[in-house]
């Protein structure tokens, strides 16, 4: 016999499946980037406020008349003349619109990059709030021989400087060394960014960290410091406590990572944040700047015994639950050092010329730069620092699409109403971190040895 309600809450349990089953379709083809978002440069939808391109309403105070659209930027006129410097290498020289082209549009398929998603709209319009006078983000870059990376890293860079307000915003890059073509399209980049209007700072080095056995970190630490003088030596032209350094290595990543790190730092409060950055993806997801990352218990974040097996680096603060649990729930949270690919942080201490990058003192744990970077932070009372998980990033475009494909990326995450978990932060770091000069001469250190006992607390 028919029964009216068994067929209703049939008919109802057959709907949720559906829902459910679009809704995981819908999540695996964001991570997958298989599915087609509208592009930042979308028509107007009614009842959708300002113009826009890119997130960005045309009459934002950053972005006046004097500003080029980045839509505007003649990149024919460089396809068609191409700079030559005298004695430079012309085929390198006439490979570079092609790369220009794929920097500066978004939707540009010359290069088979990592795919990415439009951001989370309105999550991050209020970090474009613009302080009159005054630049409020510096992005540094140090590069050598990275010409394939270069149009994923570049060209997300120029998204988020355009998201920001190219106004607020200073790019500046060390390249060192490179005969790929990297020097070249960074040169040809110049006049595109200058009709930008983004304030562009190029420099090259010949500092090679391998060069002198024993001087690595001294010279790494060189060529950071390089990276930030021009914020450094014109700190009028930057807001003292409200600019934020956002600092990468030769890294793939999405406009959606930078601007998640920068918002956590304010989100959180934090002093610094960082991503999580991974090798090795054909075989297991591990973890890649082991050397530099400690937790809050001073240890590193994965177990490496004194044979240098990485056996363990799928099994993440093993010996940390309450970390281990918010990292696997994609939540940020407290470390004593991370870089992890690149950093954001807060420019107070270093626009009063209060920390730089630098090298291990004679006796002192040989370190990276990063981590006596993170030392010093807390030393000068700017030990919040975090993790944040939902930002996953890799050295090659192929390897960045499975560390997002395997960890997640921030737009997954946010779908899954993960990654904005408070942060209860520690004032004290760790009494001892763990030294690691070589895997088989691991040792516990003072967390503060070798550093002046300050004065002002």
């Amino acid at each position: 016999m028919f029964s009216f309600r068994r067929f209703r809450v049939l008919s109802l349990y057959r709907v949720a499946q559906l829902a459910f089953s679009v809704l995981a379709i819908v999540l695996i083809s964001l991570h997958l980037g298989l599915l087609t978002t509208y592009p930042f440069d979308r028509p107007v939808v009614p009842g959708d406020g300002p113009t826009t391109w890119n997130g960005v309403a045309q009459n934002n105070p950053s972005l006046d008349e004097e500003t080029p659209s980045m839509k505007d930027v003649n990149v024919t006129l460089i396809e068609t003349d191409p700079p030559v410097k005298e004695g430079g290498n012309v085929t390198l020289i006439q490979s570079a619109p092609s790369y220009i082209k794929a920097i500066m549009t978004p939707e540009d398929t010359s290069f088979p990059r990592l795919a990415c998603p439009v951001p989370t709209r309105g999550r991050y319009e209020y970090l474009r709030t613009p302080e009159l006078g005054k630049r409020r983000y510096f992005f540094a870059v140090n590069l050598h021989d990275s010409i394939q990376i270069l149009p994923r890293l570049l060209g997300s860079i120029i998204e988020a400087i355009r998201f920001l307000g190219p106004a607020q915003c200073a790019l500046s890059i060390v390249e060192g060394r490179s005969d790929d073509g990297t020097l070249e399209v960074l040169e040809a980049l110049s006049s595109v960014l200058k009709e930008a209007g983004i304030h562009y700072i190029l420099k090259s080095d010949d500092k090679d960290p391998l060069g002198t056995p024993g001087e690595r970190i001294a010279r790494l630490a060189d060529l950071r410091n390089e990276a930030l003088e021009p914020m450094i030596n014109d700190p009028d032209q930057y807001s003292t406590n409200d600019t934020t350094v956002v600092f990468l290595n030769d890294v793939s990543l999405c406009m959606e990572d930078i601007l998640e790190l920068i918002h956590q730092r304010v989100y959180q409060k934090a002093d610094m944040t960082c991503g999580m950055d991974w090798v090795n993806l054909w075989r297991d997801p591990t973890f890649y700047d082991v050397w530099v990352g400690r937790g809050m218990n001073g240890d590193s974040f994965f177990e490496i015994p004194a044979d240098g097996s990485w056996n363990n680096a799928w099994n993440l603060f093993w010996n940390d639950q309450q970390t281990q649990n918010r990292f696997d729930r994609h939540q940020p949270f407290q470390v004593f050092s991370c870089w992890n690919g690149g950093a954001v942080f807060n420019a107070t201490p270093v626009l009063e010329r209060k920390i730089k990058f630098r090298s291990s003192m004679e006796g002192e744990c040989l370190q990276g730069e990063p981590q006596l970077f993170s030392k010093e932070l807390w030393h000068l009372g700017y030990g919040k620092i975090a993790v944040i998980p939902s930002v996953n990033i890799a050295y090659s475009d192929d390897r960045a699409r499975e560390a997002k494909m395997g960890k997640g990326d921030v737009t997954g995450i946010l779908l899954m109403g993960e990654g904005n978990d408070k942060i209860e932060w520690k004032a004290k770091p760790p009494k001892k971190v763990k030294c690691m000069q070589n895997y088989d001469t691991q040792e516990w250190r003072p967390w503060d040895e070798f550093l002046e006992p300050r004065t002002d607390v």
